[in-house]
């Protein structure tokens, strides 16, 4: 017969081992997590469905909101998969997935082959958006503006500091939105959020303000460019690698063909359909030679090892 203290061994041991087990378990649907929304934000949607799905079908909210999104994008409308995890993402109280889901005009409509959804998910999601608002939940002020409820909302969510916002309401300035006594004073709002969005971090808005500030203060909206490229705004490594490859003369960056190669291949790699950005790489290097070619190789092995995966920083709630 087994002994009290051999017992609680036994019970020790298999607590370790179920344990490690749940551990290994987690760090795997994370990895899958990070592996689906790095692919998500390369516009990499046919590769990012199966790693979001593994993390999905283990509860995780963001991972069935993008699993949704990424199965509404390659269909190009809500299809009955994609409801599906939308509607697990808004029964743990994601409020872009309510909002998704009372979308009346996604194309599934017009098709006829929407499975459910409809008006209760989108009342669902402004009043809970509203509470939330309230309570200065700048998540749910941008809903609240996605959701029709005014421009008001995103200018309130960029007042409260999201940085997001802020580049978003930039966005919306210059395309005409708003209402400005003169053009000037558009500008000056304009260059306004887009500067608080940069100092807060964001990629998006840190290149943004680079390009608008660049006819009047080069050196400064340099410094802004190269940080955004550090933090692999796709957009923004691109400008950077056209400048150092003498492809422009936008940000008078001393030319590195090395540098620029580097930088453009990386951004080929992730997308290999696009002419354009393959047509630049081949002028940034039509002069090197095979010994800087290779240099290039290398370099790039190195920085994208640095740096961050590349982003198109896509937003929550889009398209």
């Amino acid at each position: 017969m087994a002994t009290t203290r051999g017992l609680c061994l036994i019970f020790f041991a298999a607590h370790v081992i179920c344990g490690g087990v749940f551990a290994q378990s987690m760090l795997e649907q994370e990895s899958a997590k990070a592996q689906g929304l790095k692919l998500y934000n390369q516009y990499m949607g046919v590769s990012a469905v199966e790693p979001l799905r593994i993390a999905a079908e283990a509860g995780d909210k963001t991972a069935q909101y993008y699993l949704g999104e990424t199965l509404r994008l390659n269909n190009m409308f809500m299809t009955p998969e994609a409801q599906k995890w939308y509607e697990a993402a808004a029964k743990q109280g994601d409020l872009f997935a309510m909002l998704r889901l009372g979308d009346s005009n996604d194309l599934c409509h017009s098709l006829g082959t929407c499975a459910g959804g409809g008006p209760d998910w989108r009342e669902k999601a402004l009043s809970l958006a509203y509470e939330d608002a309230e309570q200065g939940d700048t998540e749910a002020m941008r809903v609240l503006y996605h959701a029709g409820e005014g421009l008001v909302w995103l200018q309130k969510a960029a007042e409260a500091g999201d940085s997001s916002a802020q580049q978003q309401l930039a966005s919306r300035y210059k395309a005409g939105e708003g209402w400005f006594l003169t053009t000037g004073s558009r500008k000056k709002e304009i260059i306004k959020w887009l500067k608080r969005s940069a100092e807060k971090g964001f990629a998006p808005g840190m290149f943004e303000y680079s390009l608008a500030i660049a006819p009047d203060n080069v050196e400064e909206a340099s410094k802004w460019l190269v940080r955004a490229a550090n933090l692999s705004y796709v957009n923004a490594v691109v400008e950077y690698a056209a400048n150092l490859g003498g492809l422009s003369e936008t940000y008078k960056l001393p030319q590195d063909f090395l540098r620029g190669s580097a930088l453009m291949r990386m951004v080929v790699d992730i997308s290999p359909g696009d002419t354009i950005r393959l047509e630049m790489l081949k002028e940034i290097e039509q002069e090197m030679n095979e010994n800087e070619l290779a240099k290039s190789q290398l370099l790039t092995d190195e920085l994208r090892a640095k740096l961050p995966p590349l982003s198109y920083f896509v937003p929550v709630y889009g398209h």
